[in-house]
């Protein structure tokens, strides 16, 4: 088996079955992308040699299996040209008739140019070209269709992608550009041997080229299975870290919400495992609090605990220092004190809620380290220590 079948065809495959479950009714986009990997895999599989010499020995006819193959890997150009305008909203521009004109004439010119070539040579059929004109219009028809393809996904993902929001659509539009770059390198490289073929200028060996041609299609693939999956990647990893962000969070909210239970809002249990709202929750919550609790610590306290965090070294020691304050309070409440300042923001806080939440997820696991824990500890005998105002007076 070549390198190309095993590095390709099974990453296709196992995409096409990934997606097969929701695929009916996913949206028109993500249909059009499941198609053009089912036809792209479909293609490339009875283009591996084994299965292509059993077809050929079907059919009786000795390298039949390229027209199926070329003819499929057409279709699949026509769903990602059609995927991409899709993808960028461009699908009511143009004329879709002519679209489908177009790859209709070009299937039927591979047919006929295939039906008048003698015995085509499977892989190395580009070195005999120069025999065989209508090998010749075969491959011309089979490149020419693929640039017109390429040309026009690398014009969409230039004009759209550079408009796109920072973050997966715009990584995805980028990754379906390289991969049409990649593309066209590849029609460049089988038009640049076709035509030294044709003009009988010496070239690379037929294993060369072939060794090449795999290898473009290769990346190309692989980048198109990127770029397509790149937005489905960073859901999975965006819900990994929210996930990451409740489970930290949620001891340090329940010991804080514990001292100060009346900002704890209802929440019905059906919404309990909606794990944006849970963490919304605890960002608002804790944040109401803190600013509960502020009552219990002032500017002294505060100074104190950042310089004792930093005397002890600890990794992080912003967030020790912040968890410490709030432990502290927490303490404080619990043990009846009253307030003896004005309230005031103990927490950070940020426009964005995940940069908020990733923060308190840094807080909360310097909670639960020793380090805080005893600064906190510290501040309270501390206060102990202090006169009281009667006593002072």
């Amino acid at each position: 088996m070549r390198l190309f079948d095993i590095v390709a065809v099974p990453p296709l495959w196992l995409f096409v079955f990934w997606k097969v479950p929701g695929i009916r009714a996913a949206p028109r986009q993500d249909r059009l992308m499941w198609r053009m990997w089912a036809i792209w895999a479909v293609a490339f599989t009875i283009g591996i040699p084994a299965v292509r010499r059993v077809i050929d020995a079907t059919v009786g006819l000795e390298s039949f299996t390229n027209l199926p193959v070329h003819m499929l890997s057409l279709c699949a150009m026509a769903m990602l040209f059609e995927f991409i305008r899709e993808a960028t909203g461009a699908r009511h521009h143009g004329m879709a008739r002519l679209r489908w004109a177009v790859l209709g004439l070009a299937e039927a010119g591979l047919t006929v140019t295939f039906a008048l070539t003698p015995l085509p040579d499977g892989e190395a059929d580009l070195v005999t070209a120069v025999d065989s004109p209508s090998m010749t219009a075969y491959w011309m028809i089979f490149l020419g269709y693929v640039a017109y393809g390429v040309v026009s996904a690398i014009r969409l993902c230039w004009r759209y992608g550079r408009h796109a929001a920072p973050g997966p659509t715009r990584t995805s539009m980028r990754l379906l550009g390289l991969a049409s770059c990649l593309g066209l390198v590849y029609v460049v490289h089988r038009l640049v041997h076709l035509v030294a073929t044709a003009a009988g200028s010496p070239g690379p060996s037929a294993e060369g080229v072939v060794a090449t041609t795999q290898a473009l299609l290769a990346g190309t693939l692989l980048l198109l299975v990127a770029s397509v999956c790149w937005p489905s990647l960073a859901e999975v990893r965006r819900r990994a870290r929210l996930r990451r962000q409740v489970k930290a969070i949620r001891p340090f909210w329940r010991l804080l919400t514990e001292a100060t239970p009346e900002v704890v809002l209802p929440l019905p249990a059906e919404l309990r495992e909606d794990e944006e709202l849970v963490r919304y929750r605890y960002v608002i919550e804790i944040r109401d609090s803190a600013m509960a609790l502020s009552g219990h610590v002032g500017e002294a306290e505060q100074e104190t605990a950042r310089r004792a965090a930093a005397d002890a070294g600890a990794p992080g020691q912003e967030e020790t220092a912040e968890a410490a304050v709030l432990l502290f309070a927490a303490a404080c409440e619990r043990a009846g004190m009253p307030p003896r300042f004005p309230e005031h923001a103990l927490v950070q806080e940020s426009a964005d809620l995940d940069t908020e939440a990733e923060w308190l997820r840094r807080v909360a696991l310097a909670a639960a380290a020793p380090a805080a824990a005893r600064i906190a500890e510290g501040l309270g005998a501390a206060l102990e220590a202090a006169p009281s105002p009667r006593t002072a007076g």
